[in-house]
């Protein structure tokens, strides 16, 4: 079960930097320096990133654990190029 929050913990992660970008990009909210934001959404990608990896490289979890968690982390790599990388959101 430990798991299995450690995986909600870093989806919600993914999702607050989702709505950071969103509500940046959208100006529902105006930050004095957008490199605050833009620090604190990485920082989160970046940590959910790292959860994952944790979660992957412990031994002895379940198949369907570790497959979920991969997903995850493809998820992240792929928000991450997009956002960050290509500037897209």
């Amino acid at each position: 079960m430990k798991h299995k929050s450690l995986q909600m913990l870093s989806i919600f992660m993914i999702l607050i930097s989702l709505i950071l970008e969103v509500g940046h990009n959208e100006q529902w909210f105006e930050l004095g320096t957008p490199e605050a934001l833009f620090g604190v959404s990485l920082a989160l990608v970046l940590i959910s990133m790292s959860i994952n990896v944790k979660i992957i490289r412990t031994l002895g979890i379940k198949p369907h654990i570790r497959k979920t968690s991969q997903l995850t982390l493809v998820i992240a790599a792929l928000y991450a190029v997009a956002v960050f990388g290509l500037e897209l959101i």
